[in-house]
């Protein structure tokens, strides 16, 4: 910390009289001089190597397309006027006139070229440099050719547009601007002196283009060193983003694989303790089938959010039927809301509307996290889950409990993330990270049409109302999707580069009764293939495997072997919507790690499919 001396101390002390240290010599030869005095040098302009500087001339051009074209056509049009100008004044010819239009139609020709060129962004600097270079030459020989000294004055100002044009845009190369500006402004008081201009009635052009140019110098210089700094923060942050979406990728991989396998390994656990020799252990495969749910949900969470933000994953915004997804959901939480000794009530649409327009997987999720915040945080009383109508095109969907109530003061802190109520601070029973509303307000920002309100007074409970637009008309669906089913001696085929993966989801599915073959590549797929007996029932394939083959691979050798068979699409990392249009009719899609339930019922549907066109054909 720096301490201020009163003046009179600070001039007593020996430093104060010494003389200042003499500043270390330079030596500068000319040749560095030169260099140092660069406008590279002196403005401080970014470089960039050879791939780089490609990328941002390429960016540069695609910007700068439509403004040169337009540059172009009012450049025509300028001239065409001062022909046109002359020729009503009498200063020129029709002879004459007719001279000077080969310049307007070369722009207008150039105009032409850039705005129905396929690769007119590549040809910028070269147009640029063309017309320009024209355009001056154009101005000096028509000068030269009509012989009269007393057109000079009337001549020279032409060049300041042609200066604004090079030394306002990045058009051409720094090097080709400042040549194109130095060299006209030599050129055309030579031209003034060839048709007999004293020097002394030159100056005043000449030191008005040289002024011009100096300030275009510097204004190009400044703009371009801006024009790259920008470029460079914009690289960095790409990069920055590309490398998160890669961690991301990675990290989805590397947890969503162990946490399918401990899921499925839990399911196993849970139906074994059933059996009378292993009752004892029941509650306790209970618990941790219910703490690695929540670590799903947690992990899921963190990764959602993330795809989200990086825009990995992109909403896909269809038609939902609400009642569907109302009755999914109350399947879902109405056993975590009996557990805590709440009444879960849900009101389907009797009327329409009965669909909105929405994603299906990110709205189901946002619901589902309000009602688990709604449960978790209510000691006693009800959660009511609703869709009311509320406007010509809109439908709100309200999630209400009776709990405690959020003061006002705190209720836009509860959107971020790890932010867990005082309640659940303290409650060993309310399980979670605080990250639930927060995936809720990421994914409503992201999705259109959608928006969330929260009504709520402490003593009063909580009110959510999540405001979305109706889809077209549909008709109503009371029923949830089954559950459960019979697979006993179902058949199905399992492909996974992960070992532990592999043997975790064979143990599950023959805990239910299936007959499971596994294989880990398209070549131990096919052996598989070579040596059944029977078509499989189902097939159950990650997306990405070993050697960069993909579940196209594996779907294709098993119909190409088996004929179309029911395919159920377990990956732990997002798959692009070009990805899934390849995909056969009925194909299912589940992101790992799946809840045994939900992978239940995802088999059930697949199973479905196949005996529903079994029965059409």
């Amino acid at each position: 910390m720096l301490i201020s001396r009163p003046f009179i101390e600070h001039i007593s002390v020996k430093s104060f009289f010494r003389s200042p240290a003499a500043p270390p010599y330079i030596s500068l030869n000319f040749k560095e001089l030169c260099a140092a005095v660069t406008p590279s040098r002196l403005f401080v302009i970014p470089q960039f190597d050879a791939d780089i500087e490609r990328e941002f001339w390429q960016e540069r051009y695609r910007v700068l397309l439509s403004p040169l074209k337009w540059a172009l056509a009012l450049g025509a049009c300028a001239f065409l006027a001062y022909i046109l100008l002359d020729l009503h004044t009498g200063n020129a010819s029709r002879t004459n006139a007719l001279l000077r239009l080969p310049i307007v139609l070369f722009l207008f020709g150039l105009f032409h070229y850039l705005q129905y060129s396929p690769n007119a962004a590549d040809k910028i600097n070269g147009v640029a440099k063309l017309s320009a270079g024209l355009s001056a030459t154009h101005l000096t020989a028509v000068l030269l050719i009509d012989g009269n000294p007393r057109y000079y004055q009337e001549t020279w100002p032409a060049l300041l547009p042609m200066y604004f044009f090079s030394y306002g845009q990045m058009f051409m190369s720094l090097r080709a601007t400042i040549g194109f500006g130095w060299s006209t402004t030599l050129a055309m008081p030579l031209a003034g002196y060839w048709l007999g201009l004293s020097v002394v009635d030159l100056i005043p052009s000449i030191l008005n283009l040289a002024i011009v140019n100096l300030f275009g110098v510097c204004t190009r210089c400044q703009l371009e060193a801006y024009a790259r700094n920008s470029f460079r923060e914009k690289r960095k942050v790409e990069i920055i983003a590309e490398r998160k979406t890669r961690f991301l990728r990675q990290l989805s991989h590397n947890l969503r694989q162990p946490l399918q396998a401990l899921s499925c390994y839990a399911s196993v656990m849970e139906t074994a303790c059933r059996e009378p020799a292993s009752q004892h252990l029941q509650h306790i495969a209970g618990r941790m089938g219910f703490a690695i749910d929540e670590l799903n949900r947690a992990v899921n969470h963190i990764l959602d959010i993330g795809n989200l933000e990086n825009g990995t994953q992109r909403p896909l915004l269809t038609s939902v039927d609400i009642n569907l997804l109302l009755s999914a959901l109350e399947n879902q939480f109405a056993p975590q809301a009996a557990k805590r000794g709440l009444k879960l009530i849900v009101h389907l649409r009797q009327s329409p509307p009965y669909s909105v327009q929405s994603d299906a997987s990110i709205l189901s999720q946002i619901i589902g996290n309000l009602l688990d915040n709604a449960i978790k945080y209510t000691d006693s009383g009800w959660v009511v889950l609703a869709a009311v109508k509320t406007g010509q095109d809109r439908l709100q969907i309200h999630v209400r409990d009776s709990g405690p109530g959020i003061a006002i003061d705190v209720q836009g802190e509860i959107f971020k993330e790890f932010v867990r109520g005082r309640r659940r601070n303290n409650d060993p029973s309310a399980h979670g990270l605080g990250i639930g509303l927060a995936y809720v307000a990421t994914a409503i920002q992201h999705l259109p049409d959608h928006e969330l309100a929260l009504y709520s007074k402490p003593g009063r409970g909580c009110d959510f109302k999540l405001t979305l637009a109706i889809a077209p008309h549909c008709q109503p669906a009371f029923e949830s999707p089954a559950a459960t089913g019979d697979f006993a001696g179902r058949l199905v085929l399992i492909v996974d580069d992960d070992a532990c993966m592999l043997d975790a989801l064979s143990c599950q599915l023959q805990t239910w009764g299936c007959d499971v073959q596994t294989a880990g590549s398209l070549a131990e797929t096919r052996m598989v293939l070579a040596d059944n007996v029977r078509v499989p029932d189902l097939l159950i394939t990650d997306f990405y495997l070993s050697n960069q083959e993909t579940a196209h691979d594996i779907i294709a050798a098993v119909h190409a072997d088996c004929g179309p068979v029911p395919i159920l699409v377990l990956s732990a990392e997002g798959i692009g919507e070009e990805d899934k249009a390849r995909w056969p009719a009925g194909t299912h899609l589940l992101r790992k790690p799946a809840k045994s339930d939900v992978l239940m019922a995802t088999i059930v549907k697949a199973l479905e499919h196949k005996s529903t066109d079994s029965q059409s054909k």
